[in-house]
């Protein structure tokens, strides 16, 4: 069965990972050109961490990698697109269906079979989100094409987590985000350069951002690479789905974002939820 460790680093990567709305709402330059020099960093923050545990990125380690690596890369431009087309609230419930995808890639790439309560905790957090979502200040004009740019970003999403799953059968960790790291940076190159402003340089405000952002949801994505090893992608999914209530919470704490008492309450519905999700392990994985 899965243990506690794989389950409590899906919830600690989401923590961590949730902390870059609040960092990126201080951000002044260009979207596009940040989210270059955040991987720029990131990059250099897990050579870091590679080193330190005593190992080492190969040519044959980034080939591996290139899937995940143009993955999420294209997820992260995908993500900037549609956040640009369609509200944040059409965004984030659509974004907030990647479980489904997930759960039925688990059981069929992976032979997964979720504790069947799974299902129904899954639902009553998708439901918590929805009402977050709903009764939050979250403003932007919807449209079609930003709808279907959302789910593509979704599906992309859950593209990543499937080939990291598949990579971290048989890479450590700490490798394969660095080699990742790597490649998405090369794959969000060429749409930075086009972009607004181009590859700017940061100021030094936001060089301590960017290196915040590196670092601190960097290390989330860390995390949620080692519980691939350790936790099922029904478990890992939907406990992504905590992002909705840790990232208000901290753009109240960090700020000063007011939470509204509905949308309070569907924060909470969605931890609660996740709560017995954490608690009823999937059918074996692999360590």
């Amino acid at each position: 069965m899965e243990g506690w460790f794989g389950r409590g680093t899906a919830v600690a990567a989401v923590a961590l990972m949730a902390l870059g709305p609040s960092i990126a709402k201080a951000v002044d330059m260009a979207e596009m050109s940040f989210v270059f020099w955040r991987l720029v960093l990131a990059t250099g923050f897990f050579v870091v961490v590679l080193l330190a545990v005593g190992q080492r990125v190969t040519v044959a380690d980034v080939r591996r990698s290139a899937v995940g690596g143009v993955v999420f890369g294209l997820y992260l431009v995908a993500f900037l697109v549609a956040m640009r087309r369609t509200s944040a609230v059409n965004a984030a419930v659509i974004l907030s269906l990647q479980p489904v995808v997930l759960l039925a890639a688990g059981a069929r790439l992976f032979g997964e079979r979720p504790h069947r309560s799974v299902y129904g905790w899954s639902v009553l957090a998708f439901a918590g989100v929805v009402v977050a979502m709903v009764a939050s200040d979250a403003s932007g004009v919807a449209t079609r094409w930003g709808d279907l740019l959302a789910l593509a970003t979704m599906l992309l999403f859950a593209g990543y987590y499937v080939v990291s799953r598949r990579v971290r059968a048989g890479m450590d960790s700490s490798t394969y985000q660095v080699a990742l790291t790597l490649v998405a940076t090369a794959t969000v190159l060429p749409f930075a350069l086009v972009a607004d402003g181009g590859v700017a340089l940061p100021d030094a405000r936001d060089w301590w951002l960017a290196a915040a952002m590196a670092v601190v949801p960097g290390t989330g994505h860390l995390l949620a690479n080692v519980a691939h090893g350790y936790a099922s992608l029904a478990t890992v999914s939907v406990v992504n789905l905590g992002f909705i209530s840790f990232a208000p919470l901290y753009a109240w704490w960090l700020v000063g974002e007011a939470v509204g008492g509905v949308q309070a309450v569907g924060m909470a519905v969605v931890m609660v939820a996740l709560g017995f999700v954490v608690t009823r392990p999937a059918e074996p994985v692999g360590g």
